[in-house]
C-alpha cells in the first residue's frame, strides 16, 4: 500500500522533501488498509499444508523403492541379470536406492538453504536410471507381468521427477523470501494495457519502476512511477538513479548498505510498517522482555528480534516504509541536504 498524507517532520524539512500536490491528493482518496499480515492461524494452516505435502512426497519416492526392491534383487541374481550368489544381490539393492537416498536428503538440504542441488541432483538421476534400467530388465523376462515392463520403471522416475519439482519450487520461495530473487511483480491486468480503455505507456512505466524498485503492489508501483516520472517519460532507470544521488549527495555505490532479508521483511503497507515502528518504539523506551513486546503487539518473539535489528540500523525513523521512499525522493531543485534517513538501502538491481 502507499503511504497517506502524514505531517512531514522536521528532520524531513533539512532535506527538502516536499510532497507533490497531486500525488497527495491521490494519496488521500487510498484506503487506508493493504495486503494484512498472516494470521497465526493462516501460518499454521500453510506449516501443515506443507508438512502433509512432504509426507506425500516422502511416500511417492519410498513406494517405488519398495515396490522394486524384489525385483532389483531377483534382476541381481538371475543368470540374465548380473548372476550374483546369495546375499550379494541384496547389495545391488542398497548400492541403487539407499545411496539414490543419501542423495535425495542432501537435494532437500541444498533446498533448505535456497541453494542448487547440483551434483546431488544428478546422482539421484543416475541412481533412478539405474534402478528403472534393472526393472525394465527384469519385467522383460519370459513370465514377467505384462504390465511390469512399463510401470516399475516409470515409478522408479516418478519419484525424482516429482522431487525435483517440489523443491525447485521450495528453492525459489526461499530465494524470494531472503531477497536472492525477484519477487512476482505486481499483476496489472489485461485492461489497463489495452490503449483506449488503459493506457499502455502509463502502464508498462508503473510496472518498470514496481520491477526495478521490488514494489508488489499495484497501487505503489503507479504512484512510485508518477512521482519518479511526472511527465510520463519511460527512462525510470535514469530517473531513479538521478533521484537517488540526489538523496545521498554521493554515487549510489558509496551509499550505506542493509542486508536484504532484513529489507524484504518491513512491510510496504503503512499500517503493518506503522505496527513495526510502535513496538521500535516500545524497546527504545527501555523493554527488554521481548517475549512480553511480542505478546503485546500480537507478534512473534522473532519478528521482535528483527524490528529491533531494524530500529538499530535507522530504517524506521521515517514514517513512509523503505520500499516507497525511492518514490518520495524531490527532484534535485528541491534538495538542499543530504538526506540522512537510511533510504539508500534500496538499492535496485
Amino acid at each position: 500500500m502507499l503511504p497517506h498524507t502524514t505531517p512531514t517532520p522536521a528532520g524531513n524539512d533539512a532535506v527538502g522533501t516536499r510532497p507533490d500536490p497531486a500525488v497527495t491528493a491521490v494519496d488521500a482518496t487510498m484506503p487506508a488498509t493493504g495486503p494484512a499480515t498472516r494470521s497465526t492461524l493462516s501460518r499454521i494452516g500453510a506449516g501443515l499444508l506443507l508438512a502433509t505435502a512432504g509426507v506425500l512426497l516422502a511416500i511417492v519416492i519410498v513406494t517405488p523403492i519398495a515396490l522394486s526392491s524384489q525385483d532389483l534383487i531377483d534382476w541381481a541374481a538371475a543368470p540374465t541379470g548380473l548372476n550374483l550368489p546369495k546375499p550379494l544381490p541384496v547389495l545391488v539393492f542398497i548400492a541403487l536406492d539407499a545411496a539414490a537416498g543419501v542423495c535425495v536428503l542432501l537435494s532437500v538440504y541444498c533446498a533448505w538453504r535456497g541453494e542448487p542441488a547440483g551434483m546431488f541432483g544428478i546422482l539421484v538421476w543416475c541412481f533412478a536410471l539405474g534402478s528403472a534400467f534393472a526393472n525394465y530388465r527384469h519385467s522383460s523376462i519370459p513370465g514377467a507381468a505384462p504390465d511390469a515392463i512399463w510401470f516399475f520403471p516409470l515409478m522408479s522416475l516418478a519419484g525424482p521427477g516429482l522431487l525435483e519439482a517440489v523443491l525447485g519450487r521450495f528453492r525459489r520461495w526461499f530465494q524470494a523470501d531472503t531477497g536472492r530473487r525477484t519477487r512476482p511483480r505486481p499483476s496489472f491486468g489485461w485492461r489497463r494495457w489495452t490503449p483506449g480503455l488503459g493506457s499502455w505507456r502509463d502502464t508498462y512505466g508503473s510496472y518498470r519502476t514496481a520491477l526495478l524498485l521490488g514494489i508488489e503492489t499495484v497501487d505503489a508501483a503507479i504512484i512510485a512511477y508518477h512521482q519518479l516520472c511526472p511527465d510520463g517519460s519511460l527512462q525510470v532507470a535514469t530517473a531513479l538513479r538521478r533521484r537517488h544521488a540526489a538523496q545521498g549527495g554521493q554515487p549510489p555505490g558509496k551509499l550505506p548498505t542493509v542486508s536484504a532479508d532484513l529489507m524484504n521483511r518491513i512491510p510496504d503497507d503503512t499500517a503493518a510498517y506503522q505496527r513495526w515502528q510502535n513496538v521500535w518504539a516500545d524497546l527504545r523506551a527501555g523493554a527488554t522482555d521481548l517475549r512480553e513486546v511480542a505478546q503485546r503487539h500480537k507478534l512473534s518473539r522473532r519478528q521482535v528480534q528483527w524490528i529491533r535489528k531494524a530500529g538499530r540500523e535507522g530504517i524506521l525513523d521515517s514514517p513512509i516504509p523503505p520500499a516507497l521512499r525511492p518514490a518520495q525522493i524531490p527532484d534535485n531543485s528541491n534538495h538542499r541536504a543530504p538526506n540522512q534517513t537510511g533510504l539508500a538501502t534500496t538499492n535496485p538491481s
